[in-house]
């Protein structure tokens, strides 16, 4: 299908003069007469290219490339603003409206078909990209779909399967200590996946921005706490030393304490995995500038720094774990990131390859 190429003029002959220089070369032309038929052409049928005169009577063609030009569905068509204008001024506020292109009268075939060429060749690669965009939106609009989907339906039969186990624990008694220790793992195992599936599950939401927080006033010191005496004996069991440091006044924070808790235990969970025995792993939370910082350093084998910030997107980790840089399963530090910037906050890490690391994030006082 040709090219459609809107000629705007309220000169007939000029009119006619280009249409049939543009229907020679095989290219569809409409015609309107003033600016206001121009922008109701293109609002019933968008062109490819407008070649638009500026010395109109009533709308000037600087006001219809404007307008033109403020449509966001009509943002991206070229407009060549054909002007027997020659100051420099005039060029200058043809561009800064938006024109993409200028030609002056008498206009010379030639050149009319060069820059008409030129600029339908720029519209269709924006064309194609803006094509292969969609496309790509609505694979990403299904994959969603279809992680929630699979991942729904993960979480109901695991639930139901942990349940059992829960069942026969109860009855541990009248097992013998290797089939105690069997369900054991299975019931960790199980525990370890439910994790993972609702933290998928999270991170879609509040990408989508559909989690909401359940906010509420929560010190931070006793919740550190909590989290660090989960991790001491997984710490001793690993030969890694752990222990925090914490002002005796800390300040409450307004959270949402479930995510936040879940944050404190996947940077933890993190520095443990990273953090050889003999090592250490120290938290540490102090006010600052409005803000509560909260860190986790470790004395592991450290990050380089072109994957600081690759580290905390779920999509980067794959070619981390490529290049041998170990990253988890990449949803932890994902997760965190989202949930820190969820209520304001900001994350970040600090580590040189040998030397540790110090992952910190940031809660508004």
């Amino acid at each position: 299908m040709p090219d459609t190429i809107l000629v705007v003029d309220d000169d007939v002959v000029n009119v006619e003069l280009l249409e049939e220089m543009l229907s020679l070369e095989g290219y569809r032309v409409d015609k309107a007469f003033d600016g206001f038929q121009a922008l109701r052409r293109i609002s019933e049928s968008p062109p490819d290219l407008v070649l638009l005169d500026v010395m109109m009577p009533g709308m000037d063609g600087f006001e219809v490339c404007r307008r033109i030009k403020a449509d966001q569905a009509n943002r991206f068509i070229p407009v060549v603003l054909v002007t027997a204008l020659r100051g420099t001024e005039d060029r200058i506020r043809g561009l800064e409206i938006g024109a993409d292109d200028f030609l002056s009268k008498p206009v010379d075939r030639g050149e009319l078909l060069a820059r008409v060429r030129s600029l339908l060749r720029i519209k269709h690669l924006y064309d194609e990209l803006e094509r292969k965009n969609r496309e790509l939106l609505r694979l990403e609009h299904h994959r969603r779909e279809l992680t929630q989907m699979i991942v729904h339906d993960l979480k109901n039969p695991l639930t139901v399967i942990m349940g059992n186990i829960q069942l026969l624990l109860l009855t541990r008694k009248d097992l013998d200590e290797h089939v105690r220790d069997i369900l054991d793992r299975a019931y960790e195992g199980g525990q370890d996946l439910l994790r993972m599936i609702n933290t998928l599950l999270d991170i879609d939401r509040m990408e989508t921005g559909t989690l909401e927080l359940q906010k509420e006033r929560v010190d931070p010191a006793k919740l550190i706490r909590e989290v660090v005496e989960d991790f001491e004996g997984p710490a001793r069991s690993q030969g890694v030393t752990l222990g925090s440091e914490l002002p005796e006044d800390l300040p409450d924070v307004e959270v949402d304490r479930d995510l936040i808790r879940r944050v404190l235990e996947n940077l933890l969970a993190n520095a443990l995995q990273h953090t050889p025995s003999g090592g250490r792993i120290s938290v540490t939370a102090f006010p600052e500038g409005g803000v509560l910082r909260v860190s986790v350093s470790d004395t592991g084998e450290g990050i380089p720094k072109e994957y600081h910030k690759k580290i905390f997107e779920k999509f980067q980790q794959v070619e981390a774990r490529k290049r041998r840089i170990r990253t988890g399963r990449g949803l932890g530090l994902a997760f965190c990131k989202l949930a820190v910037e969820a209520h304001g906050g900001r994350i970040w890490v600090e580590s040189e390859p040998g030397k540790g690391s110090t992952f910190s994030f940031t809660l508004p006082l």
